[in-house]
């Protein structure tokens, strides 16, 4: 997944009305926009500053030695562009049930049923203050939900991302107002599971 200046805006996998009632045409259009605009934004910063031998996950974790604003600056845009490749990713153009595989069986074991997984992505959903993500991650060959502030990511090094969900407001406005569960509910519904499933071979080979 990692990347090299310049920065490409991926593509949706899906047309922008897909994602009805999940996600309305306008928002996701804009969100896409949003997302676009912070690749064309690291990509100038990363010219500016001299650091186009640096892969993207290099941006985020690394020591940039730059003076504090720009890099700041340079790092939340590193990873908001690397949160939203991977959940723009992780969902489906169209609603499904969970399939039988390696991925689903491990989250059953380990939290018991989809369905107590899912209520356990709505509690730690509900304890991000302001704007975050929520993550499914792979830590010592085990599955772990992971909250981050911001744009900030897990730590890369460390965890191997499976599964991550856009918790900024501009996400889910305006079908689903302040019910942030109605949202996740229509998240899970349209998990792009074998996305998720060849991640998750990959972290635990």
């Amino acid at each position: 997944m990692d990347q090299y200046y310049p920065f490409l805006t991926l593509p949706l996998p899906y047309s922008y009305v897909s994602l009805m009632p999940c996600c309305d045409a306008d928002t996701l259009y804009a969100h896409h926009q949003y997302y676009a605009n912070s690749v064309r934004s690291l990509n100038r910063l990363t010219v500016r500053y001299g650091l186009m031998e640096r892969s993207l996950e290099e941006l985020i974790a690394g020591e940039l030695n730059l003076p504090p604003v720009p890099e700041r600056e340079i790092k939340n845009l590193a990873g908001l562009v690397y949160n939203h490749n991977l959940y723009f990713n992780s969902i489906s153009g169209s609603v499904g049930l969970p399939p039988e595989n390696a991925l689903t069986e491990e989250l059953r074991a380990t939290y018991g049923s989809l369905e107590q997984f899912l209520k356990l992505v709505m509690e730690s959903a509900q304890s991000v203050y302001g704007s975050g993500w929520l993550w499914l991650i792979v830590e010592g060959g085990g599955l772990h939900l992971a909250t981050t502030q911001n744009n900030e990511t897990v730590s890369l090094d460390a965890v191997a991302p499976i599964l991550i969900v856009d918790l900024w407001e501009h996400a889910y406005f305006p079908i689903h107002r302040f019910e942030l569960d109605a949202y996740l509910r229509d998240w899970f519904a349209r998990i792009n599971w074998d996305h998720a499933e060849a991640l998750y071979l990959n972290a635990v080979q």
